[in-house]
């Protein structure tokens, strides 16, 4: 038994006729019942029956077709993997950051990135959890961490852009007036933050680091902390860019968190140990270029000497 015989199982089990298998597997149809002949003497039964037209599983059929969709899939994947070694512009960069709403830049930069490296698959490992990337990275689990820190010295950070956060409330808040808000005023007010333990929030760490606001509420997504700060339950400290459409409606005010507003750096973490292929360090260049040309992003220098919008 050869792989082009589960091939020819799978494609007569998935078109139900003869003819139809032939065409998509170009042969003849006289070739592909040479070759159900030749699997089914090797398993001394009957994997098909023949009903007018139309081409039915027998039991065993049913248990060979299993069989060659597992092995199909590994012979797939290992001529992949095998095509990423001896192929410098085909491979795969494994990817995680530590703020799940970042990915929504993914589809637009890929859009760009994969002009030049059309063979390169980018796979997002959204199971990480937050701060996945020091575990993750050193395990080999992925390639690229978009993080907000750099003190790892296992690791080469590359800046890649950076926002800022400020505090989100109602038009109707007293902050909406203001122009900036101290930190130590965030503790009388409710407070709306993503489901995170608090330690894992370094906003929350800041702002409470003596008292807690009289009630915390912990949301998932990103929306229903919007609509909990419209409906006044709460404030929410969160980037720019994440309410940037709520902001252009009217719908949500945002108020600068101290005159020296907070700002937050991202970076693309790799081993130091682990030497990248062109296509990966192309990814974090492009990356970083692609996301200082966005609004509500700005790269480290124009920040750093005060250019930031």
């Amino acid at each position: 038994m050869e792989i082009r015989h589960l091939q020819m199982v799978k494609e007569v089990a998935a078109s139900g006729n003869l003819t139809k298998a032939a065409d998509r597997l170009f042969l003849t149809q006289s070739a592909l019942s040479h070759q159900l002949k030749e699997i089914e003497a090797y398993f001394h039964t009957q994997l098909f029956i023949r009903d007018k037209k139309q081409m039915l599983l027998t039991q065993a059929g049913e248990v060979v077709l299993q069989a060659a969709e597992k092995i199909l899939q590994e012979v797939a994947e290992t001529r992949a993997k095998v095509r990423c070694l001896t192929d410098p512009e085909s491979g795969e960069v494994r990817l995680c950051t530590q703020c799940y709403t970042s990915y929504h830049w993914l589809a637009g930069f890929l859009r760009e990135y994969q002009t030049i490296y059309p063979k390169v698959d980018v796979k997002v490992e959204l199971e990480a959890p937050f701060h996945a990337a020091d575990h993750y990275l050193l395990a080999n689990k992925i390639d690229v961490a978009i993080t907000e820190g750099d003190e790892n010295p296992k690791f080469s950070y590359t800046p890649l852009f950076q926002d800022e956060f400020v505090a989100v409330v109602a038009p109707d808040h007293p902050w909406a007036s203001r122009r900036w808000i101290e930190i130590d005023e965030f503790v009388d007010y409710n407070y709306i933050m993503y489901n995170i333990p608090d330690e894992e929030s370094s906003n929350f760490m800041t702002f409470f680091k003596h008292r807690r606001p009289p009630k915390v509420y912990k949301i998932t997504l990103t929306e229903a902390i919007l609509e909990m700060v419209k409906a006044g339950l709460g404030v929410a400290v969160l980037p720019t860019w994440v309410i940037k459409p709520y902001i252009q409606s009217g719908q949500l005010t945002t108020v600068r968190v101290t005159e020296q507003r907070i700002l937050r750096t991202w970076y693309a973490a790799t081993l130091k140990t682990k030497q990248l292929p062109p296509y990966t360090t192309a990814f974090i260049e492009q990356l970083a270029s692609y996301m200082s040309e966005r609004e509500g992003y700005a790269c480290t220098a124009a920040i750093t000497s005060g250019c930031f919008a």
